[in-house]
């Protein structure tokens, strides 16, 4: 598997298009890496704990359904598609598409979404907040792509579905195997089958900045001498209203709050953030040959100094020394790795497996 699109420089695209503008990158992708049969994925679908959904379009009625499925509710009537998140969390195969954007932090990327449409097929003209590759898989599918969208920007109510009003084309482009789409936040974007298609989808999701500023308000109140008090020592002049609150005083408490923000920021409260989202799974250590990082854990980890922190899951490391960071490379690159490999600290591994990180893909059992 390739770190990048073949086509592809990455220092000029995250210079030019990333969250700026559309690009097309014909044949990006080798066509058998994209290998999920549409039975596979339908399969996927009447499994509980998928998250799955149908949407159809019919006489210009949207309709959205959610899984699990039953096999009948694949008898729709005009055309549809089947869309299941998180498919990478279950197959090794679509996991592995994510080194195609190797270049991008690994912290930003969601999951890859893998959708089956029959002929006419679509979710319907939508905005999306995140950034999202395109790779067409098996058949063609006609993208339109028309202006940045926003809060404001008319919607239409179909049951779950909030589809765009109104739909100014402004670029189009037919999507054959191999070939990648990327569509920045909020760009107004139609996918509409011609035949039957797949269609895989890499996402990337930014954190909510209300939720940076919530958690890092927490740990600095976390941190913070509740006895201590503002000070204003060169802030203080005489006053001239009675009950004014003078801009050299707004500007004094913002400072106090601003320093103490930054003096009381240890740098681990946004990993411990990002790393929440991952759903653990049971130890596997002292008996597992070899170990890779479960497809469902969040693992992130950060330099300071000579030692290195490590996020899994939500919880966070002893500060362990920056020799391990190879080892935590390859583990976040996918890559399987024998127990018997030497440790550079033994208290990685260990973290990892009582975080829930770990699995033995070499597991027959």
């Amino acid at each position: 598997m390739r770190n990048c699109f073949d086509t592809l420089d990455a220092n000029h695209f995250l210079s030019h298009y990333w969250q700026k503008r559309p690009l097309l990158i014909p044949n990006g992708v080798v066509t058998d890496d994209l290998t999920v049969r549409p039975e596979v994925l339908a399969g996927l679908a009447l499994e509980d704990g998928i998250e799955s959904r149908i949407v159809s379009s019919q006489d210009g009625i949207w309709q959205q359904s959610r899984g699990p499925f039953e096999a009948t509710d694949f008898q729709v009537p005009g055309p549809w598609t089947l869309l299941v998140q998180g498919v990478d969390r279950l197959l090794p195969e679509v996991a592995a598409l994510r080194h195609y954007v190797g270049f991008l932090p690994y912290w930003r990327f969601d999951d890859v979404m893998v959708s089956f449409a029959t002929d006419g097929g679509s979710v319907g003209p939508h905005y999306d907040r995140y950034d999202v590759f395109l790779v067409q898989g098996e058949g063609n599918r006609r993208w339109k792509l028309g202006p940045s969208c926003d809060s404001t920007t008319p919607t239409i109510t179909h049951g779950e579905l909030q589809l765009l009003a109104e739909f100014p084309a402004q670029e189009e482009y037919l999507l054959t195997p191999g070939d990648v789409l990327y569509v920045p936040p909020q760009l107004a974007h139609w996918g509409i089958a011609e035949g039957e298609s797949m269609t895989y989808s890499i996402g990337f999701r930014a954190p909510r900045v209300a939720d940076l500023v919530a958690r890092l308000t927490d740990q600095t109140l976390d941190a913070v001498d509740s006895n201590l008090l503002l000070r204003d020592p060169s802030a203080m002049t005489p006053a001239l209203w009675a009950g004014e609150i003078r801009p050299q005083d707004l500007e004094n408490v913002r400072e106090a709050v601003f320093n103490t923000l930054e003096a009381l920021d240890s740098g681990n409260w946004f990993g411990e953030l990002l790393s929440e989202q991952g759903e653990p799974v049971p130890s596997v250590l002292p008996h597992a040959e070899s170990v890779a990082l479960a497809p469902s854990a969040k693992v992130f980890w950060r330099r300071d100094l000579e030692q290195c922190h490590v996020f899994a899951n939500g919880s966070i490391s002893p500060p362990l020394d920056i020799a391990v960071i190879p080892l935590l490379s390859a583990l976040c690159e996918g890559n399987v790795l024998p127990v018997s490999s030497k440790d550079p600290d033994p208290h990685l591994l260990n973290f990892l497996d009582e975080a829930g990180a770990l699995y033995d893909p070499l597991d027959v059992e």
